[in-house]
C-alpha cells in the first residue's frame, strides 16, 4: 500500500519506504494551512494517485478528507507509523528532495515555523470582533474624558455666571453657550441655536442680565472656549463611534446584539476578550462579567455573590424588580451564550432566541411578582469553615488558645493573654511566669501592690531612700 505523507513543505508518496512521488509547496505556509483548512484542492496529487489505482494510507486527517472527497480509496495510518514519521521528519524532507541534508531541512522547519506564527498573528490581528473592542473600549474613555473637562467648564465657566449651571444639564448645551462667549452678548438667537425649548429661552434671557458672577478676561475666555470646543468634538466623534459599535455588531454578531443590545453586547465582548472566547463561557460566568471584585469578595469573606456585572445595563434587567433581577440575568446570559455560538459558525440571525427570552421573562415576571419571605430578610454574614453563622461565641485561634471579643487571647485558666504572650489578670496588669504582677512599665509587682525592680539598686538610689527621697 502507498504511503502518502504529509510534511510542512510538500506531499510525498511512499511504496515500502521508497519515494514514488514528491510534491513540494511553492509556498509551505499558505499551501499548508490550506489543507489543513480543507480547502485546497490539489488536482497534481489527486492526479496522480487516481492514476496508480492502489488504495493509500494518509498521515493527515484534513489530507485523508481530501482525498475522499475526490473518490480516492484511502485510510489514515496507524498510530505507531504515525510517531514514527514524526520521529524521522527531517530525513524524510531530505528523502523527497525537499531539502539537501538534514541540517537544511531543520532550517527551512525553523523558517516554516516562524512564517506559520507570524500568518496566525496576522489572522488574530484581523479579527473584526478585536476592532470592536477596541471601539467601545475608546467610547467609554471618551465619556470619562468628557465628563471630566464638562465638570471643569462648569465650574470655570461658572464663575461668570453661575447661574447657567443650575439651569442646564445637558453638556453639549452648555458648551455651544460657553462657545457664544461672554453672558452679554448671550441672545435668545443663541439659546435657540443651542437647542432649547422656547420657555427655557425666556428664562436664560432673564438670568444672563440679573447675574451676580464676576467678569472673565479675553484671555480666559479664549481658554475656556478651547475646553468647549473640545467638548463638542468629543460628542460628534462619540456619535461616530456609537453608528460604527452598531453596525459592526449587527454584521459580525447579529443574534449576540438581538439579545443584549449593540453596547452592552459590545461590553460583554470586550470584557470575554473575543466572540469564539464569549462563546466558550458557561452562562453563570457571562452572567457576572464586570462584577470579578464582588465575587471574589463573595468567596473570601462568605457574603452575597453577584446576581449580575454589566448585564445590569441591560433593559429588562435594569427595569425589573430587584428580587427578579437575579434570575432574569440568568436567563440573559443562557441565551446570550447560545446567540454567541451561533454568531461563531456564521448561522445568520435566529430570531427564535429573542422570542423564548421574552417568553421566559414574562414566566419570571408572573411567578415571582411579589418578593418572598428570602428577598425581603437582610442577608446574614457566615463563616466559610462549615458554613456556621457568626456568633457572638468566643474563638479559638491557632494555637489553642480562646480569643474573646475584644481580640485578646484567653489561656485555660480564663485568664487574658495579651499580644506578647504575657498572662493579664481581671484588673488589666501582666503577670509573668513566675506569678508576679507587671505594671505598664515594666516593673514586677509583689501581692501586696509594692513595685519590684528587677534590675539592682544603686548606691545612689540607696542614699535617696536613707534619706526619705524617691
Amino acid at each position: 500500500m502507498y504511503s502518502v505523507i504529509l510534511t510542512e513543505l510538500g506531499i510525498s508518496v511512499f511504496d515500502d519506504e521508497k519515494l514514488e512521488k514528491s510534491f513540494s509547496f511553492s509556498n509551505p505556509v499558505k499551501e499548508y494551512l490550506s489543507i489543513k483548512n480543507k480547502e485546497s484542492k490539489l488536482n497534481e496529487v489527486i492526479n496522480y494517485l487516481a492514476s496508480i489505482q492502489r488504495g493509500v494510507s494518509v498521515s493527515d486527517d484534513s489530507l485523508l478528507a481530501i482525498l475522499k472527497k475526490n473518490n480516492i480509496d484511502s485510510q489514515i495510518m496507524e498510530d505507531s507509523e504515525l510517531e514514527r514519521i514524526q520521529a524521522s521528519k527531517p530525513q524524510i524532507i531530505v528523502d523527497s528532495g525537499f531539502a539537501s541534508n538534514p541540517q537544511d531541512a531543520l532550517g527551512k522547519l525553523r523558517e516554516f515555523a516562524l512564517g506559520l506564527s507570524s500568518s496566525k498573528v496576522t489572522e488574530v490581528s484581523e479579527s473584526p470582533d478585536l476592532h470592536i473592542i477596541q471601539a467601545i473600549n475608546s467610547l467609554d474613555e471618551i465619556d470619562k474624558i468628557a465628563n471630566a473637562l464638562s465638570s471643569r467648564l462648569r465650574e470655570w465657566y461658572g464663575l461668570h455666571f453661575p447661574e447657567l449651571d443650575n439651569i442646564i444639564d445637558s453638556i453639549n448645551g452648555y458648551a455651544q453657550i460657553v462657545m457664544a462667549g461672554k453672558r452679554e452678548s448671550l441672545t435668545k438667537q443663541v439659546f435657540e441655536d443651542a437647542g432649547f425649548p422656547e420657555s427655557k429661552v425666556e428664562m436664560l434671557s432673564l438670568i444672563s442680565t440679573k447675574s451676580r458672577g464676576g467678569d472673565i478676561s479675553d484671555v480666559n475666555l479664549a481658554i475656556v472656549q478651547s475646553i468647549a470646543k473640545q467638548i463638542l468634538d468629543f460628542h460628534d466623534l462619540r456619535k461616530k463611534l456609537e453608528e460604527h459599535v452598531e453596525s459592526e455588531m449587527e454584521t459580525i454578531a447579529p443574534n449576540l446584539s438581538a439579545i443584549l443590545g449593540t453596547t452592552v453586547g459590545a461590553r460583554i465582548l470586550g470584557r470575554a476578550g473575543s466572540l469564539k472566547r464569549l462563546a466558550s463561557l458557561p452562562a453563570s460566568t457571562i452572567q457576572v462579567l464586570g462584577a470579578e471584585k464582588a465575587l471574589f469578595r463573595s468567596l473570601k469573606t462568605g457574603s452575597q455573590p453577584p446576581k449580575h456585572g454589566l448585564l445590569f445595563q441591560h433593559a429588562m434587567v435594569h427595569a425589573a424588580p430587584r428580587w427578579q433581577r437575579g434570575k432574569i440575568a440568568r436567563a440573559i446570559a443562557a441565551k446570550a451564550v447560545i446567540a454567541a455560538r451561533v454568531d461563531v459558525y456564521g448561522e445568520g440571525l435566529n430570531s427564535t432566541l429573542l422570542e423564548k427570552l421574552n417568553v421566559r421573562v414574562d414566566e419570571i415576571g408572573k411567578k415571582y411578582e411579589n418578593p418572598t419571605e428570602k428577598d425581603t430578610r437582610r442577608p446574614e454574614s457566615f463563616r466559610r469553615d462549615g458554613g456556621n453563622f457568626r456568633d457572638n461565641r468566643r474563638r479559638r485561634d491557632d494555637r489553642g488558645g480562646r480569643r474573646d471579643d475584644r481580640g485578646g487571647r484567653r489561656d485555660d485558666r480564663g485568664g487574658r493573654r495579651d499580644d506578647r504572650g504575657g498572662r493579664r489578670d481581671d484588673r488589666g496588669g501582666r503577670r509573668d511566669d513566675r506569678g508576679g504582677r507587671r505594671d505598664d512599665r515594666g516593673g514586677r509587682r509583689d501581692d501586696r501592690g509594692g513595685r519590684r525592680d528587677d534590675r539592682p539598686s544603686s548606691n545612689k538610689n540607696k542614699k535617696r531612700k536613707q534619706f526619705g527621697r524617691r
